[in-house]
């Protein structure tokens, strides 16, 4: 959430996502240990499911992604590690309750024998989420109706179980199996004004991710890889009174999506240059179900096969001052919908082939100075519930075609460290970056409780961002980053010249922390710009800027415990994310750690 460039949307309760230099959240492609979580049924990752309390790490590449991972996108890509095991046998437990009924539990355990070490770890959280929130009753024009309402079946349940196993045969090669299963329970409150008492959705997934690294090779000059992957995701949602929709006929969704992937790369480390080839080819199906029809429930099956080769190549000149890495990558996509017995619409069979490439370079100008440019295109299709899904307030649309563009940015970073000094070290960057982009595929609304994904025929997005951070003395460290954008739909229709829905124009991050010997005070404030949610840039349906405050006390009681404590929106803003989810007021949560 503090990286510049990055947007992370909530929908108020068990459900948030991550888009990045005015993406959609859907053009971001999310890994966890390597597993592409993104699918083809799937639309959008949501955060919330993932084992935050075991992540050790993230790595945040904006609007270009490297030759060696399988998929690329016009928003870019999120690495996410979870922790690996240290040398030594550790383990770690952590509760916390805070606000709204809300409660987690972690722990994780590591250890090591001879050539092979383990990590095991648990993610358990439960909330309520009925907090307040301004409710307009959908008459944003006639104020007499409004009033304070407290969010209701805004309540979840979630577990997870990760673990990562991995076998050393000298230096020579490393296998490791990593895996995670996750199950979770949620109300479906609906949007601001429309809210369902009864509606739920339930989530089951597991992964898993073998995968055998073997370096040195041919006299140290090859390093090779080889991966699997497999996800089994099955999703359940249930709306019996029709209320999220307005369709006042009952909804009732069965999918399981699953998905098996294979990749095999080698990187060839020759004079002055590294070069990368990768191939990689993956097959999802995805059985939908609707339960709640009258006669037969099988809606079909959706089939997706997707191959991919890259050639990258990494060019060190000058002693390392510069760098060049020109890419290509061809992508191969063959969909499918077998229709059931259900009947409906049966979209035919498509093969959509496409040749991509990047090129991106590093100079060092001194020791303190750096400037950084790339160029690329890309291509995404559209996945299946942007195609013909149906989830309670998200409606499909079989008429959508591949979006495609091209991308550039460039940016220059300066650093400072003195040791001992009032500023012991300063680093800032400023990136300019512009994303064209053909039929940009966006989620528009489509009724007072529903949106309808829609192609745009033609969108540009220019901005600037800006980060900063400071060290000031031995115990006062703090950051900066602030997003400006200009997204705009340049197609020549009628809202041409307009904003695109959902992305705000500015934003801004500001944190501060101080170390008080035992304890470590810190503060961080978020501003969102007013955006507009509609196409037209409707001012009264606009969702207001939106002002954030948060702070907390981090205290080391003993070695390994500390205790957190952390107030979340002081100024208990009533405010809105995306489309006319409320979020919460002000809230307070504390946590217990004990590391051993």
């Amino acid at each position: 959430r503090d990286t510049v460039g990055v947007q992370v949307r909530s929908l108020g309760g068990e459900y948030a996502t991550v888009s990045i230099r005015g993406s959609s959240a859907e053009q971001v492609v999310i890994y966890l240990d390597g597993i592409p979580l993104n699918r083809a049924l799937g639309g959008a990752v949501n955060l919330a499911d993932l084992p935050l309390g075991q992540v050790e790490s993230i790595e945040v590449y904006r609007g270009f992604t490297p030759a060696g991972l399988p998929a690329a996108s016009i928003g870019g890509a999120v690495l996410i590690h979870t922790r690996r095991a240290k040398a030594a046998p550790a383990a770690t437990v952590s509760a916390s309750i805070g606000s709204y009924g809300s409660g987690e539990a972690i722990a994780s355990v590591s250890g090591s024998r001879g050539r092979g070490d383990f990590a095991l770890g648990f993610d358990g959280a439960t909330g309520r989420g009925d907090f307040l929130f301004f409710d307009n009753n959908g008459t944003p024009h006639e104020p007499a109706d409004d009033a304070d309402a407290r969010r209701v079946n805004n309540d979840f349940r979630r577990g997870n179980l990760s673990g990562r196993l991995t076998l050393r045969s000298g230096d020579r090669a490393r296998l490791s199996v990593a895996t995670d299963l996750l199950a979770r329970d949620q109300g479906v409150p609906g949007l601001d004004c429309c809210l369902s008492p009864d509606a739920r959705h339930s989530t089951t997934r597991w992964l898993v991710r073998p995968e055998l690294e073997v370096p040195g090779l041919l006299g140290g000059r090859v390093l090779a890889r080889v991966a699997a992957d497999y996800t089994d995701y099955r999703e359940a949602f249930d709306d019996p009174e029709g209320e999220i929709s307005l369709s006042i006929v009952p909804i009732g969704y069965r999918n399981r999506t699953r998905s098996l992937g294979g990749e095999a790369g080698l990187v060839v480390a020759a004079p002055r240059q590294a070069i990368s080839f990768l191939a990689a080819r993956r097959r999802e199906t995805a059985g939908l179900e609707d339960r709640a029809l009258p006669g037969p429930d099988d809606l079909g099956r959706a089939a997706r096969t997707t191959t991919v080769l890259t050639l990258e190549n990494q060019v060190s000149l000058a002693s390392d001052r510069l760098v060049f890495n020109p890419s290509l990558r061809y992508e191969a996509y063959d969909s499918s919908f077998d229709p059931g017995g259900a009947g409906g619409l049966v979209p035919p069979p498509s093969g959509d082939r496409y040749t991509t490439g990047k090129v991106g370079f590093r100079i060092r100008l001194g020791d303190a100075w750096i400037l950084r440019g790339n160029a690329g295109r890309f291509v995404r299709l559209p996945d299946f519930v942007e195609l013909f899904g149906n989830r309670g307030s998200v409606r499909g649309n079989p008429a959508l075609s591949p979006e495609r563009g091209r991308s550039l940015d460039l940016g220059v970073t300066a650093s400072w460290r003195r040791p001992g000094c009032l500023l012991r070290s300063a680093r800032a960057e400023t990136t300019l970056f512009e994303t064209v982009a053909d039929d940009l595929i966006q989620f528009v609304p489509n009724s007072q409780s529903t949106v309808l994904a829609e192609n745009l025929d033609r969108a540009r997005i220019r901005g600037v961002e800006l980060s900063l951070l400071l060290g000031l003395g031995s115990r006062f460290s703090g950051g900066l980053n602030l997003t400006h954008q200009t997204p705009r739909d340049i197609s020549g229709r009628l809202t041409g010249g307009n904003l695109l829905p959902g992305r705000p124009r500015d934003e801004l991050s500001a944190s501060a922390s101080l170390d008080l010997g035992r304890g470590r005070l810190f503060y961080e404030f978020t501003y969102v710009g007013r955006n507009f949610v509609d196409p037209p840039n409707t001012p009264s349906a606009a969702l207001p800027a939106r002002y954030l405050h948060d702070a907390g006390f981090h205290l080391r009681l003993r070695t390994g415990l500390t205790a957190t404590l952390e107030a979340k929106n002081l100024g208990n803003e009533r405010t809105y994310d995306y489309a006319r989810f409320p979020l919460p007021g002000r809230s307070v949560h504390g946590r217990v750690s004990w590391e051993f």
